[in-house]
């Protein structure tokens, strides 16, 4: 198989799981592969349902002449509709114009009854076609294809037919209709002695209107279509129209797509201070949300998202099921300008299967209940995101609509919206939802930023270049105009706290910040200069004033190992940290004028004195002040790594354990898999978030290994 380069990158693009072929004959072998088709055919809209169907109707081959014959297309949109088919590798184009053929690379088809039709004549048996041509009136002599000729030549009388049907008794009349309107395949089990001679579907057999298989009965497609009349023809109709109002205004969706960030970023370090409990069953538990929600100042519905997005981005991961913890990626993924960023963030939005904020499953009444965050189950609700973003890309700049204005486009858009009907409207509204707090949505239209993502458009010079000055203010407050610098923000929320954060973002000075600063080991000098480097003017005189008079109490108290011990220059403060009431906890018994024993360890020492107001600081072990930067965790995680698909698909093996890995869950090929030294000779491979699962021949069982720690898997 050879297509052109920009065909080629077309269709890597429309399904990348397609990349991991090894060659281009692979590659063909893949396109012909229906369990890998079907899922990309429904991920399309209506009318490429149709075009398929039509095409295989008429036996997976056809000119385009003979598709437009069969179509109703009043809106033209035949040719634009196989170009979207061809550029996802689900029909094969060769030649233009009315001359030209259209070609199905799956044999028979991908429809197990298209337009709700039955097989063809040519498909049935000599004995089914005798029974059909004797119970529809004619005389089965002959081969089978003369037999199947005088079948094809009484079904093609549709008036007749019609004629000769409506002599049937009324019951079988109806069961008639219903199979010829969609249901050609009608199942009825006889057992011994309960058999019904004048059943509707036997009284359909003897009249050859059907023929049946075991205990299942199929009306032909060529009686179908007879039935249905001369003029049906199954219709291409577009997109329904979308009623859309103008808004007021055409937000650019900037400030929304930052806050995004900022609050992603929040959460990462809370994450990494304060890791966020799990219930036993998995995901954050109603209570654990609302604390995390009001640590971070967020409605719970967001932190909902901000979860989903995160651990889908893997800033934050499991740790052995208890609590989520940030990950080393979050690290990668902060150092990043604000437009990447919130890139990675929108990505994982648009590939999540489930409705962050409407987590349920929506199948049916009995799976409405709502699941806990982060973790990703199968439902309807990413496809119809993503169908719905399909919609409101094409209303209008400026003009928005609503989830019940938008969900009969969504239905043609995508089936996911019929097979989960009980919730596709709440995922219509969460993705408007979702897509607000993102910067994606304004009032159910795409902003600017939306709009520009979506269209494949480069937006990071929408977004405002990082500011790496701040403007010291006289009330203890630091403004950074629009975006801080990554560096910026790590220097600011080491010495002070973050009060709000939008177009412009403020923190502030206090004591403990100034202390927390400390702790971490600089020193007062050291942090007024770098508040002067960074400042746009001045350091203001009460904020020397607050870092020199933290820096002269900082230190006063000194804890070191023993229980504990604390030392101080001033035998009145071991007096008075003795005679504290808050402090009895502590047990403090002195033994010299500025010597003093807790009864606690260093750690709980400093962290009861600290509560109540002072300000110690730990010794290490030779007696110098030890340095407490602020406790970040961090769980080791490993980047995916890019498989060069390309490379590949020119004729290059597998060249690495990812590779080899992707090329085996595509293509289904048998792979050998090292694990804790021993060789697993594995098949049926599929890659989950993660990990690797399949069966093993060696051991004779399942397997399930972490992606991570696979170094070697190949090819055999």
């Amino acid at each position: 198989m050879s297509l052109p380069a920009a065909d080629l990158a077309r269709l890597l693009h429309n399904r990348p799981e397609l990349a991991a072929a090894p060659s281009p004959e692979a590659l063909e072998r893949l396109l012909a592969a229906p369990e890998l088709a079907v899922p990309a055919l429904l991920a399309l809209d209506a009318d490429c349902h149709l075009a398929s169907q039509a095409l295989q109707v008429l036996g997976g081959e056809a000119s385009r002449a003979a598709l437009a014959e069969l179509v109703h297309d009043p809106g033209d949109r035949l040719g634009e509709t196989l170009e979207t088919l061809a550029a996802w590798g689900l029909v094969v184009l060769d030649g233009d114009g009315e001359a030209g053929t259209v070609t199905s690379p799956h044999r028979p088809g991908l429809w197990a009854n298209p337009f709700g039709l039955g097989r063809p004549l040519r498909e049935l048996t000599a004995e089914d076609l005798k029974s059909l041509v004797k119970g529809l009136g004619g005389k089965p002599r002959g081969r089978r294809a003369e037999v199947l000729a005088k079948a094809a030549d009484i079904v093609r009388d549709g008036p007749a037919l019609r004629a000769r049907a409506a002599t049937l008794p009324p019951a079988a009349v109806r069961l008639l209709e219903s199979m010829a309107g969609g249901q050609p395949v009608y199942q009825h089990a006889v057992w011994y002695g309960s058999g019904e001679v004048d059943h509707p579907v036997t009284r359909l057999a003897e009249a050859g209107f059907v023929v049946r298989d075991g205990w299942a009965y199929e009306l032909p497609m060529e009686v179908a279509l007879a039935l249905r009349g001369d003029g049906w023809r199954p219709e291409l109709t577009g997109q329904p129209d979308v009623p859309s109002a103008e808004l007021a205004g055409h937000p650019d969706g900037l400030a929304a797509a930052l806050a995004a960030v900022d609050r992603t970023e929040a959460l990462i370090e809370l994450a990494g201070a304060q890791p966020i409990a799990e219930l036993k069953a998995g995901g954050v538990g109603a209570r654990e949300l609302k604390r995390t929600a009001k640590t971070l100042g967020a409605p719970e519905q967001a932190v909902a998202l901000w979860l989903d997005l995160a651990f889908g981005t893997e800033l934050i991961a499991s740790e052995t099921g208890e609590r989520l913890v940030s990950t080393t990626l979050a690290d990668t993924w902060l150092g990043l300008d604000p437009a990447s960023r919130w890139k990675a963030l929108v990505d994982t939005w648009l590939a999540v299967p489930q409705a962050p904020t409407f987590r349920v499953t929506g199948c049916c009444p009995e799976h409405m209940t709502p699941q806990a965050p982060p973790y990703q189950f199968e439902c309807g609700a990413g496809e119809i995101r993503r169908a719905t973003l399909r919609v409101l890309q094409t209303l209008p700049p400026g003009r928005g609509s609503t989830p019940e204005g938008l969900l009969p486009a969504v239905e043609w858009r995508t089936r996911a919206a019929k097979e989960f009907a009980q919730a596709a409207t709440e995922f219509v509204a969460a993705a408007l939802r979702e897509g607000e707090l993102l910067g994606m949505v304004h009032e159910g239209a795409l902003t600017e930023l939306g709009r520009a993502h979506l269209d494949g458009a480069e937006v990071a010079a929408r977004f405002p270049a990082p500011s790496r000055t701040v403007t010291l203010q006289n009330d203890l407050t630091a403004i950074v105009s629009g975006v801080p610098a990554p560096e910026l923000t790590a220097f600011l929320n080491g010495c002070a706290d973050l009060e709000s954060r939008d177009r412009a973002s403020v923190w502030r000075f206090s004591q403990k910040s100034v202390r927390r600063a400390l702790d971490a080991g600089t020193t007062a000098d050291a942090l007024l200069e770098e508040l002067a480097r960074v400042s746009a003017k001045a350091v203001p005189q009460p904020l020397s004033y607050l870092v020199g008079d933290v820096a002269r109490r900082h230190g006063a108290v000194r804890v070191t190992s023993a229980a504990s011990v604390l030392t101080a220059e001033d035998p009145a403060l071991i007096t008075e940290l003795c005679g504290t009431k808050a402090l009895r906890k502590l047990a403090l018994r002195p033994i010299a004028p500025t010597v003093a024993l807790s009864a606690l360890p260093p750690d709980e020492t400093l962290q009861l004195l600290r509560e109540s107001g002072h300000a110690p600081v730990g010794l290490a072990p030779d007696g110098t002040i030890k340095a407490e930067p602020p406790q970040r965790r961090r769980l080791p995680v490993e980047s995916e790594p890019v498989l060069e698909a390309t490379a590949i698909l020119r004729g290059g093996d597998p060249a690495t354990p990812a590779e080899a890995l992707a090329v085996a869950s595509v293509t289904g090929e048998p792979i050998v898999v090292v694990w804790q030294r021993r060789e697993h000779y594995m098949e049926d491979i599929e890659l989950t978030r993660g990990t690797v699962s399949g069966y093993c021949h060696d051991c004779g069982t399942d397997h399930t290994f972490q992606r991570a720690r696979i170094k070697e898997a190949y090819l055999p």
